[in-house]
Formats: structure tokens, sequence, C-alpha cells
């Protein structure tokens, strides 16, 4: 027998239908403003943005290239570098057996040879901080950093581990079955992998793509969690801040310490004063730097160690999506902390995070190949030797719709003088330049 519908049951269920469209339409079709207030700050729905950084994901590799004699595959897809992650961190690699120097020319060489599996990451990371690849990683290479493994397929060989900057290669012994369990990673996985072709960078090798390859836009919902989050992480007692506050900046300090956040971009800096300078590892700085920035950063999406400058003592850490950096007019993307021991002395992130897509509105985007990047480059008084990094990265941009959806570009973005921009704005500046000098 069919049941009878009660005509309030329904009444109800229309009602909460028609609540839920109204709030949707409201987030999507009418642009606001940051908040103004001093204690909150929001620019769109605070939704449970959870913390899950861990030391495993953080320090990992982000693309993974497969050499044979013919051609490079590269990808840099999220469930291929897990699971090779997951494959170096079962801890089969025993002890460092030797170290070898090369020259520039024969170090791109052997990066170059055909018949292995290289695992790339974004930037060096000291040893320390993969000690989990290891079963007995001896405590004198704590401190020195790599950012390429090359596992070759012949499997009597050894386990190679290298420095771009340094161009040394730390040699380990081949564990039984391990550069099988990272191929059979890429044989079953050979779609989600891109024909590239290896490009000498001024820095180092750079595998660019043989044709143009198509990257979806993205488009998300911006969140941020409320200024009182971080004042109450940043400041030990929050009874005696001063108010800085003004129309451009939300502004607390007390004796020691100063907090800003911009209002218009939700960028976050932070000062501490120290008299302190303790010294310290590089490892140990960065591994401190690591876990207070895992309590700050509410990015719920990937989120890689970036780099670390041992002149200034800053540690950097990028967002990513969908395997690709984040970028941007504003750095959205990028973390900046600068340690003295345990203590936060420096710190600047953005509070904006992502976390909701808008799927129907993803569109494809056609990027030019490798080799007519690189041309265009050159034209434009760029060759290959002046350039630090090449990648494709998202470029992040409030969308004039509404500064609470954010659009993500991909763009190739060059990385000349120790500073990343896209490709056309280094392009648009070679031409400023030559038209200021009369060319």
């Amino acid at each position: 027998m069919r049941q009878k519908e009660s005509p309030i049951l329904s009444a109800t269920l229309y009602i909460l239908v028609a609540i839920s469209l109204f709030l949707t339409s409201r987030i999507l079709s009418n642009p606001g403003t940051l908040s103004n207030s001093q204690n909150t700050g929001t620019t769109a729905p605070t939704a449970s943005l959870t913390n899950t950084k861990n030391v495993e994901d953080v320090f990992a590799p982000t693309y993974m290239t497969m050499h044979t004699d013919q051609k490079v595959y590269l990808s840099q897809d999220p469930a291929v570098m897990k699971a090779v992650n997951a494959q170096l961190g079962k801890g089969e690699m025993a002890g460092i057996e030797s170290v070898l120097t090369y020259t520039p020319e024969e170090y791109d060489a052997f990066v170059m040879s055909g018949n292995q599996l290289e695992i790339t990451f974004s930037e060096e990371v000291p040893l320390e901080l993969l000690s989990r690849y290891f079963n007995n990683l001896q405590e004198d290479y704590f401190t020195d950093q790599i950012n390429r493994i090359i596992i070759p397929t012949d499997e009597g060989a050894p386990i190679y581990l290298l420095s771009d900057s340094t161009k040394r290669v730390f040699v380990v012994a081949h564990p039984e079955q391990l550069g099988q369990q990272v191929a059979d990673i890429y044989e079953g996985n050979k779609g989600s992998f891109t024909t590239v072709i290896p490009y000498a960078l001024a820095d180092a090798i750079a595998y660019l793509p043989e044709q143009e390859v198509t990257v979806p836009k993205l488009v998300y919902l911006a969140e941020r969690p409320p200024n009182s989050f971080f004042i109450n992480l940043l400041f030990d007692d929050t009874t005696e801040l001063k108010d800085n506050g003004n129309d451009e900046f939300v502004s607390y300090s007390d004796n020691i310490s100063e907090l800003s956040i911009q209002k218009t971009t939700g960028l976050l800096s932070y000062y501490r004063n120290s008299l302190d300078n303790e010294t310290m590892s590089n490892y140990r700085l960065i591994r401190n730097s690591f876990h207070e920035i895992k309590m700050l950063d509410n990015w719920t999406n990937p989120f890689y160690f970036y780099d670390y400058d041992e002149k200034t003592g800053d540690v950097y850490y990028r967002r990513y999506v969908n395997g690709f950096p984040i970028f941007g007019d504003v750095d959205y993307g990028l973390t900046r902390i600068k340690m003295s021991g345990s203590t936060v002395i420096e710190l600047q992130f953005s509070t904006q995070v992502i976390q909701t897509p808008l799927t129907d509105r993803q569109e494809a985007t056609v990027l030019i190949s490798g080799e007519q990047l690189l041309e265009e480059l050159k034209n434009a008084g760029y060759p290959a030797g002046n350039i630090q990094k090449i990648t494709v990265g998202y470029d992040w941009a409030f969308s004039e719709e509404s500064n609470r959806i954010v659009d993500l570009t991909p763009k190739w973005f060059i990385k000349m003088d120790d500073r990343w921009q896209t490709m056309d704005k280094w392009i648009a500046a070679s031409e400023t330049d030559g038209a200021a000098n009369g060319f």
C-alpha cells in the first residue's frame, strides 16, 4: 500500500529547498567586500577548515619522469605522486655508500640518461626530512640536500640521490624490487604521463611538453577563518593587545610582536622581536617551521616545502592544486616563515583558502609547447641560460563577479632573478624596456 504524504512535511521540504537556493544565489551573485570588523574580517563562509598536513606529505616529490632510450614521459598527477611517495616511504633504502661530484656538463648528461625513473622535488630537501625513505640513514648526511632520486631500470645498478645546486650524487644500494615497484606505478598510470623534452636551464634540467598541453581552469569559493583564530594562536596573552587597525589593515600588537592582516587580500604578516639568535641545523629549523605553520595555515589541498634561504633563514612553502603550484600578482600560494629556534619571529601567508569547487565553471585551457615557450622567451631577450626554472602553475585571481569566487587560470610561470612571473609578464617587461630605450 502506498504511504500517504504529510502536507506539513512536504511544505517544510519546499521551504528548506527555497532557503538553500536563495543563500547559494546570494553567495554567487552579490559581490561583497571584506568585512571591516576588527574581530572577524571574513570574506566568505567559514566552513569547517580541517588541517591535515603531515611531514610525509609536505616534504615529498611533486613529479616523476620515465626515461627510455627514445622518449621521456612526465607525470605530476597527485595520485601517482602519492603512490610513489608511499612506496619510497616504506624505508627500503639502506645508508649512503659513497658520494660523487660532477661537473655541470657531466651532471646534466647523467640526469638525462635513458632507462631510468626520476623522482623530483620542487626544491632541495635536507635528507633528514626524507629519513623515512631509509632504514639506516647515517647522521653525517642529515644536513645534505637533494631534489632528485634516480632509480635505474637495471636493478643491478645503485640508486642515486642528486643535488642540482652542488652537482653531488649520493649513491645508495638498490633494494630488491624497489625499481620494479616504482616502474609498476608508471605502467599502471601511463595515461597520466605526458611526453616531454629535457632542456638545460641556468640552474637545472627542465622537462617541458613536446606538444601543446590542456590544463583545466578551476573556479572555487574563497573561505577564511575569523581573525580571532590567528590572534589566539600567535599571541600568548590577548588581554593586553593594542588595536592598531585602520581602513586597510586589521592590526594588533603587544610589547614584543605585531600582527596585521590586509583587508582586501587577506595577507597575514607577523613579526616578533627576538633577542635570541639560536644556531640550528637546517633540517631542525625547517622541521620546527613546519610544526608551526601546520597549526596556522588551513590550506587543505597539497602543500609542499618550497625552499630554504640559508642567508636569511627564511623557510618557504607553496600551495598546490591538482598537482600544480599556485602563484599570482598577490602570491596567494606562498608561505614564508622565519624561526628562532622553536619560536616564530616572522610569518607571511594568505588567510584565504579554497575548499569548495564550482565544477560547472571549469573550462579547458591550452598552453603552448616547451619549444614554442623557449622560442618566445628567446625572442624577448631571455635565452635559456638566463632562466632558472619553468613550470605550469595556477594564477590566482578573484573573479570580477564576486570577491568570494577565485579563478585559478593555468599559465606558464618563469623564474628569473629569483622571481616568479608569468611568461606574458616577462615578455611585456622586455617590450617596455625596449620601448624606453628607443628600440
